[in-house]
């Protein structure tokens, strides 16, 4: 180790928050250890932030080189300069986007001295990695690319500032353009005023992009009230793509005495996003709350560049950016025009632009307050108290927050950056012309400015959702109202999602499942929650549509054998035992899981939907005295829709030759390496916690993962030693067909074989499958301003290294975490 320039580091202050001293590091070189547990997790222990980062990018780019290479030419803009313009010209998109966030300062913003640190050494520790290996030892996938490149700290730090929300509508900002100028010839009538726009609906002007609908995950935390075997509990199952630029990878990073973060984080990012600090455990799910708004412009007659606003005539920003496009005749230029007003960028595509109106976006933005102290504030929390306060103070986290922590609080908090949109606005601002839009023509209906809020036009903190006890809290992406249902929250800004209302499958299936362990009815003895029961729960596949609907549909099957569809009799007699015998789960072993899945799917019309069918008739309808409970039920005596659904599926499934009671793990699955691995799981509209997406491929059954789906499945212990924490990427870590981490994580999850991760130092030593020491910089004991080896009392380098080799390595040993 470079363990001399390390200890000179080690007294290096670079800045003080509440009252810890962190390090930032300094410019005599990087020194970082990278430990691999089962699983290939990296842990990576260093002395400052500019070495956590060093050895983080060495580690990122060991599991995930080719990914990571690509995906920095996005922020660079560089897409379409390699690899053309993409299908639907989407590199050249995407390239135009990112080169205006760059060209207009985005990228600009201060950040912490620790975190600066951390994204110099992670872009270090990166290109270290392409120097040891050589592009010519990559993966095929990238090997001698000329797109493989060293990377610049300015583009990790770029990764870090670039919005949540506003990349989420890049192609239709990229696509918004203004009409075309045409003359008025001489004596020709003005135009008529603009007739309503009913023609585009309200998911059009609306589509919840930065949103998205099925989009989601799971967080329940358990109090010391609940709690058995720890102070308090968390479990954590964030759903998104399978896809790489929206995997997640876990890490482990140490600072002895300074910081200890476990977690895990998007793919390219340098630090853990969420996670266990030890003292707090925290997790994250998709919020219901509103963070961007649509502002309809009323624009001057003759000047499609020129709105209204109080009367009075404002011209629209313009910035005209260049890109590269790749062709066969070589590299040339593209050049594209982007259009802004006082309230955000101008959209195109679906939303109209022509001689009377245009739309404007704003989005309730982090902007740079999480890089410049909320991230680093959020790694040094003790309590749930000190989270909340750190969110009230940034408003950075642009999702829900559940936590737990060590004195056995939990946490529910639906925080985080939302439109300062009053109930007032939302009664009487909304478009009269553009539905889904709000009027721009005036400063009555801009978004209202909170005192206490971060930055002028969020939400005041003091108005959002949040919620403190010591038995429970939960959420799976439904707004706030019963995160608890023993304290509902109510009388929130309309802006933060509704109460009263029908709650999502996934909502009840996991409140029944923390009920039922309350009430010890669920079979598993002594009221009360462990770790380990928390995590095989939540994990149990329990499909809640089945649970309240199979037995009045086996009832409905067997009362009508025979079904008419489009004139076609179809015999659906087969699938009432199957259903009668199924287990009413969406495990490997269950039969008749997927017969209800394609019931389902049917009786949507394909469509994703959180909620039961609205064409079946239910026998207990939907009661908001009753939300967790209604609707449920069949009406077993006058319910055609169910008998059509039902028999749609049989259909499809005996055309596709799959067996009505196949067993689910013989249908549904990923393949890795050509080795087919077993999924269990379930969708969204079954209900079933475990949220696995995989569409119908006909015959082949349910062959890949094509949506959001468990991902970062994690259960921690929060004990007064510290956490114990079991956790598996579905996955797995890396995305290297050739790396021992490719598929074994994947597999493990097909088996519910969670990990135990050592969060100690001791325990990390203690379990390290594989131990990599990197070091880069000055020399070891001869760096600038320290004295000789020989003045030091040795004979020649190696000694000196070998002493302090020692000294660092015992000073870690014993060293023992607050």
């Amino acid at each position: 180790m470079n363990t001399k320039s390390g200890l000179k580091r080690w007294w290096k202050q670079a800045a003080v928050v509440g009252g810890v001293t962190l390090l930032a590091g300094c410019d005599t070189g990087y020194n970082a250890q990278i430990m691999r547990t089962e699983g290939g997790v990296p842990h990576i222990v260093a002395e400052d932030f500019g070495s956590v980062g060093f050895g983080t990018g060495y580690a990122a780019a060991q599991d995930n080189v080719c990914f990571l290479a690509e995906n920095f030419l996005k922020y660079t803009a560089q897409k379409a300069q390699y690899f053309g313009p993409g299908e639907r010209s989407a590199n050249i998109t995407s390239d135009l986007f990112y080169k205006f966030l760059a060209q207009t300062g985005t990228y600009d913003a201060s950040v912490s001295p620790e975190l600066q640190a951390t994204f110099e050494g992670y872009a270090a520790g990166y290109n270290r990695y392409l120097r040891d290996t050589g592009v010519a030892n990559l993966p095929p996938r990238c090997q001698n690319a000329e797109w493989v490149q060293e990377v610049s700290a300015d583009t990790i730090r770029s990764i870090h500032l670039t919005p949540f929300f506003l990349p989420n509508f890049h192609q239709l900002v990229v696509a918004a353009k203004p009409p075309v100028a045409v003359s008025k010839a001489k004596g020709a009538k003005d135009k008529q005023a603009p007739p309503l726009i009913a023609a585009i609906e309200t998911p059009a002007m609306n589509p919840l992009i930065g949103n998205p609908q099925d989009k989601g995950s799971n967080g329940v935390a358990i109090g010391s009230d609940l709690a058995q075997d720890a102070n308090a509990l968390l479990f954590a199952n964030p759903h998104l793509d399978w896809k790489e630029d929206g995997r997640f990878w876990p890490m482990h990073q140490m600072i002895p005495g300074v910081t200890n973060m476990l977690g895990a984080n998007i793919i390219d990012r340098a630090h853990v996003g969420f996670g266990t600090n030890g003292d707090v455990a925290w997790t994250n799910t998709v919020s219901k709350s509103q963070r961007f708004s649509f502002f309809h412009l009323t624009l001057v007659p003759g000047q499609p560049t020129t709105y209204m606003f109080d009367g009075a005539p404002r011209q629209m920003k313009t910035d005209t950016v260049t890109i590269q496009l790749k062709t066969e005749y070589g590299l040339v230029p593209v050049n594209h025009t982007f259009y802004s007003t006082h309230f955000g960028l101008l959209v195109g595509g679906a939303f109209p632009w022509n001689d009377y109106l245009a739309i404007a976006l704003r989005v309730a933005g982090e902007d740079e307050r999480g890089m410049n102290g909320g991230a680093i504030e959020l790694q040094q929390v003790k309590t749930v108290d000190d989270l909340l306060a750190v969110n009230a103070k940034y408003q950075f986290t642009p999702v829900n927050t559940i936590a737990a922590d060590k004195t056995g609080q939990v946490l529910f908090l639906e925080g985080g950056p939302v439109a300062g949109v009053s109930d007032a606005q939302q009664a009487s601002c909304w478009s009269p012309w553009v539905p889904g839009t709000l009027v721009g023509s005036s400063s009555d209906c801009q978004w209202t400015e909170y005192e206490d809020a971060a930055v002028p036009g969020l939400l005041s903190p003091s108005l959002q959702p949040s919620l403190i006890r010591k038995d429970y809290v939960t959420n799976s992406n439904d707004t706030a109202w019963l995160s608890n249902p023993n304290e509902p929250l109510t009388g929130y800004p309309l802006i933060t999602g509704t109460s009263g209302t029908q709650r999502t499958l996934r909502t009840r299936s996991g409140l029944r499942m923390v009920a039922e362990r309350i009430d010890g009815t669920d079979g598993l003895g002594t009221a009360g929650f462990t770790r380990d029961q928390l995590l095989d729960i939540m994990m149990s596949n329990q499909h809640y549509v089945g649970q309240i609907l199979r037995d009045d549909m086996v009832t409905l099957c067997n009362n009508n054998p025979s079904v008419d569809v489009e004139g076609t009799a179809v015999d659906i007699s087969a699938a009432c035992p199957v259903l009668a015998n199924w287990d009413l789960a969406a495990n490997l072993d269950s039969r008749g899981a997927h017969l209800m899945r394609e019931t389902l799917v049917a009786a949507n019309g394909g469509a994703f939907s959180r909620t039961l069918p609205t064409s079946f008739n239910y026998a207990v309808p939907f009661d908001a005295a009753n939300p967790l409970t209604t609707p449920r039920g069949l009406d077993v005596e006058n319910n055609p829709a169910v008998l059509q659904a039902l028999a749609v599926a049989v259909t499809k499934l005996n055309n596709d030759g799959i067996a009505l009671d196949a067993r689910l793990g013989d249908i549904q699955s990923v393949t890795r390496n050509g080795v087919r691995i077993p999924l269990h799981g379930g969708e969204e509209y079954e209900g079933v916690f475990n949220k696995m997406s995989l569409a119908n491929q006909g015959e082949a059954g349910y062959p890949e993962v094509t949506g959001s789906s468990a991902s970062w499945v994690l259960a921690a212990a929060m004990t007064d030693y510290g956490p114990k924490v079991k956790a598996l990427l579905s996955y797995s870590v890396s995305t290297d067909p050739d790396s021992p981490h490719f598929s074994d994580m994947t597999q493990r999850f097909s088996e519910k074989a969670f990990i135990e991760i050592p969060y100690h130092l001791w325990d990390v030593k203690a379990q390290a499958q594989s131990v990599t020491t990197i070091t880069e910089g000055s020399d070891d004991c001869e760096a600038e301003g320290w004295q000789s080896f020989a003045s030091l009392g040795f004979s020649d380098e190696a000694a000196c290294v070998e002493h302090f080799e020692t000294v660092y390595a015992n000073r870690l040993t014993d060293f023992v975490l607050p």
